[in-house]
């Protein structure tokens, strides 16, 4: 008889790497330049290596996210819920009232 209990964890499984892969592809694109390579090693000789070049730069980007992800400590969820309102959300309340307080000031405004 097989056992289907592991089915839930694989869909959590592919849904959280498809999203790293996903996002690396996005970041490559908007920060990399895509598929453009730098003008140093463009070449008229050169088939199309387009998606190869984008490919490789969404790995990059795939590595470093596995990496730092594997480095950071984890926090357990109370640490987080004290990180976050002990200390983000008050940064993020100043900076709110902080921008827009400089702007008017310097009258930088749009």
């Amino acid at each position: 008889m097989t056992e289907h209990s592991a089915v839930p964890f694989v869909f959590f499984f592919l849904g959280e790497y498809s999203s790293i892969v996903l996002f690396s592809c996005i970041t490559a694109i908007l920060f990399l330049g895509g598929y453009n390579m730098p003008e140093l090693f463009v070449n008229n000789s050169i088939i199309n290596l387009q998606s190869i070049i984008l490919g490789l730069k969404t790995c990059l980007f795939c590595f470093l996210f596995v990496w730092f992800r594997a480095t950071l400590p984890r926090l357990r969820w109370d640490q987080l819920m004290n990180l976050c309102w002990l200390y983000l959300l008050p940064v993020a309340v100043a900076f709110i009232i902080l921008v827009p307080s400089i702007l008017v000031a310097f009258n930088i405004t749009p």
